[in-house]
């Protein structure tokens, strides 16, 4: 029997994803760990690995289609065997969802009164042609992927007068990036009769729509998007509360000085510092490292992974070091320069995006004195670490130049209190100004 190949949740925030590139085609052999498909999630784009020997029978979402967490997307079985009319039917699930969401989005027809049909009238309609129905059905309702519409909406150009390149003609992006530019100045179109009548409104001052300069509109990335939803949904459901320390950083740079010039700790970092510290300071405040689940229950994951916030060209990637108090410094080191790398090369595991119970966000490059940060939906609390300042502090009654570091602490007030928050940045300062502490 034909084994399902379903999209699976590569990130923890991921709720969908669009397959950029199939790595085999239908009829191709499959091996145990063979890469299926590149697909673009809310944060990178990520492998498809094939847990399944066989041969790929069917593709069920082509190249430049999206499909749901856990949808089928392709089969894999025996060479000949043929997919099942159950399995079709599953199969053209996404097909489905495309025609309701088109139909959802189609002008329902106006009913007068008598119950008579009036038709809104359209360009193909008053100028006494019947439109093309190009990639379309029998009543002129045109196929095209979400993608295929939103461009076409943004470059303005008409879908009818496309041939769609994908299954069943329709179209998909590949066609609306062939298209030609010179469409969008034909392709508006026209109003309908009611907004017509209605006439339109001039500027209140003759300068009202001049400008010096012109401004641009461009649509926000996928990743964009979906960090703003993430943090507005945080903001929303996550009652934060904030608490700052500062932390004495002169023994830290001491022993950071040191490890580079003995060597084996190439490429050291305060982050790497700030790491272990955050982790000694959850293991003596283990209720900083929960979060809350959809039901309201309390989650415990039992070892702290921390996200370390990354900045990317168009946004920001959270890769996870996990069980960070069972690495020391030296492996510290190591691995979060490797899970960094990838992330920024846009290569990482789904590993690296998943499992996150507690996240760093360091803005200390920047010369930031103080800042807060939002909690990463699915946890509990956000460190927001600032820069190293040289000022005044008082030692054994004299004041005398020293480096400070704020730190704040984003809790959810849910379930986390004032003193939890507060043991656990007691704890992480212990651990940056006896750095000794982060060695054992």
């Amino acid at each position: 029997m034909a084994t399902e190949i379903k999209m699976p949740q590569l990130s923890d925030t991921m709720d969908s994803g669009k397959i950029l590139n199939w790595s085999k085609k239908e009829g191709d052999k499959v091996q145990r760990g063979d890469i299926l498909a590149e697909v673009e999630t809310d944060k990178a784009n990520l492998e498809i690995e094939s847990f399944h020997e066989g041969v790929l029978l069917k593709i069920l979402t082509p190249a430049d289609e999206s499909a749901d967490v856990g949808e089928i997307i392709a089969y894999i079985g025996e060479q000949g065997e043929e997919v099942s009319d159950a399995s079709s039917s599953s199969a053209s699930k996404s097909s489905n969802q495309q025609e309701a969401a088109d139909n959802t989005n189609a002008p329902a027809p106006i009913e007068q009164k008598n119950s008579e049909p009036v038709t809104i009238e359209t360009p193909q309609h008053q100028n006494g042609h019947a439109a093309p129905q190009v990639s379309g059905d029998a009543g002129g309702r045109i196929k095209a992927s979400p993608l295929a519409k939103k461009l076409a909406e943004q470059k303005n150009i008409d879908l009818s007068s496309l041939s769609g390149s994908g299954p069943d003609g329709r179209i998909i992006k590949r066609d609306l990036e062939s298209a030609a530019p010179a469409q969008a100045a034909t392709s508006q179109p026209a109003p309908v009769a009611a907004a017509a009548a209605t006439p339109a409104k001039a500027p209140t001052s003759p300068t009202a729509m001049n400008f010096s300069g012109e401004g641009s509109i461009t649509p926000m990335s996928k990743m964009r998007a979906t960090i703003g939803k993430r943090m507005q949904q945080s903001v929303v459901e996550a009652p934060h509360f904030y608490v700052t320390t500062s932390v004495c950083m002169d023994e830290a740079i001491k022993l950071r000085t040191l490890l580079k010039e003995k060597g084996g700790y190439e490429g050291v970092s305060f982050n790497h510092f700030i790491m272990k510290a955050v982790a000694y300071g959850l293991a003596h405040e283990p209720r900083v490292n929960c979060s809350v689940k959809e039901d309201n229950s309390i989650y415990d994951a039992g070892q702290v992974n921390i996200g370390i916030i990354t900045a990317l060209p168009d946004g920001l990637i959270i890769p996870v070091l996990h069980n960070v108090t069972a690495l020391t410094l030296k492996d510290v080191v190591f691995e979060s320069r490797a899970l960094i790398d990838r992330a920024r090369a846009g290569r990482p595991t789904s590993q690296d995006l998943s499992g996150g119970t507690f996240s760093i966000s360091n803005l200390g490059m920047f010369d930031v004195e103080s800042f807060t940060a939002i909690i990463n939906p699915g946890q509990g609390a956000i460190l927001a670490v600032s820069s190293i300042l040289e000022q005044p502090v008082v030692k054994d009654g004299a004041v005398v130049p020293g480096n400070v570091m704020k730190a704040t602490v984003s809790v959810d007030h849910r379930i986390i209190d004032g003193v939890m928050a507060g043991t656990f940045l007691k704890y992480f300062k212990e651990g940056l100004e006896n750095p000794a502490l982060l060695m054992i």
